[in-house]
């Protein structure tokens, strides 16, 4: 489905087998050319439907000269190779999120670190091989691409007459990035703001130093100070309460960390233990990943707070409050 939000701009929804049901893309049309910001899910039907909508308002995908995107999670960017390779489109995205994506290419190095990761935080071999088996199926979804141009904060890009600014907002992603139009006042955020549901946050399973929730925290900064009247997010409705939606976010994600803090002892717990403790045993595998992960985050800020201890026990961490 394909909305005009303003004269020339556009936005693209389409369908997921996923527990958010949706996602957006957004469509820039000057004097015809077309500037993509994120593709979607790479689905039997994705292209195809992206084709027909854009008929629907007089406009051609071949015509798409440039796809922007905000990450590498697969239903933000795994038809971007596949539109490269057909309209001859240059890609754009940022240096971490780029650096992902060449992590995942590399299939052997990427399990072998999700393998140790997951592990050290208590996993267990048959949950991991659940996580890696999930990771294959991401994995093959995403068409290969090339990156023409490595996008920096703060950067000023242009496409025919209209200007946006790239602002870099790790959190979700490590290498997330929003993209503001100052003239308009809105921000395509991707999934960094979400109007109903505070964005998942990733552990980056190659950098140990890493830290979601504070990185995370600090990007929302970052959105404060733009000045912006309306946000076009990656899912869900767009949404012009900006400063109230971060403050809502900010709030969650106090009350989480203390939510968690309020399961954790004298008696060392890995990442695992708390996780289980929290969201039960009886979760689907990719469940019990996302509930790893959400744990994790939590517990990196706490230590990071001084709350809790961090040590390693038989080559996994475990964690105790003071």
């Amino acid at each position: 489905m394909i909305t005009e939000l303003q004269k020339n701009f556009y936005r693209i929804t389409s369908r997921m087998p996923y527990r958010l049901r949706h996602v957006h893309a957004y469509l820039l049309a000057q004097d015809k050319n077309l500037a993509l910001f994120d593709t979607g899910l790479n689905t039997d039907s994705a292209l195809a439907a992206l084709e027909s909508d854009l008929q629907s308002v007089g406009l051609d995908i071949q015509n798409i000269r440039q796809i922007y995107l905000t990450h590498v999670h697969t239903d933000h960017c795994s038809m971007a190779g596949l539109l490269q390779k057909m309209t001859g489109a240059k890609v754009f995205l940022s240096a971490p999120a780029f650096d992902e994506y060449q992590h995942y290419r590399k299939s052997d190095e990427a399990v072998a670190q999700a393998r140790n990761f997951y592990a050290s935080h208590g996993m267990t071999p048959a949950e991991i091989d659940a996580i890696i088996d999930e990771f294959e199926d991401i994995r093959a979804i995403i068409t290969e691409f090339g990156a023409d141009d490595i996008l920096k904060d703060k950067q000023v890009c242009k496409f025919g007459s209209t200007q946006f600014q790239v602002i870099s907002t790790p959190g979700h992603a490590n290498g997330h990035i929003c993209f503001f139009f100052p003239e308009e006042k809105f921000l395509l955020a991707g999934d960094h703001i979400l109007p109903y549901i505070a964005p998942s946050l990733t552990p980056n399973i190659f950098d140990d130093n890493y830290q979601p929730l504070k990185t995370y925290l600090e990007s929302l900064g970052k959105i404060e100070n733009l000045g912006c009247a309306e946000i076009h997010p990656g899912h869900g409705n767009s949404l012009s309460s900006v400063d109230e939606r971060i403050a809502e976010i900010r709030a969650h994600h106090e009350q989480r960390k203390n939510y968690f803090y309020g399961f954790l002892n004298s008696a060392p717990k890995t990442a695992r233990d708390v996780a289980q403790e929290i969201f039960g045993e009886d979760l689907p595998d990719f469940e019990k990943f996302l509930a790893l992960n959400e744990t994790f985050v939590y517990l990196q800020e706490l230590k990071a707070e001084g709350r809790i201890s961090e040590e390693m026990e038989n080559n996994v961490f475990v964690y105790t409050a003071f």
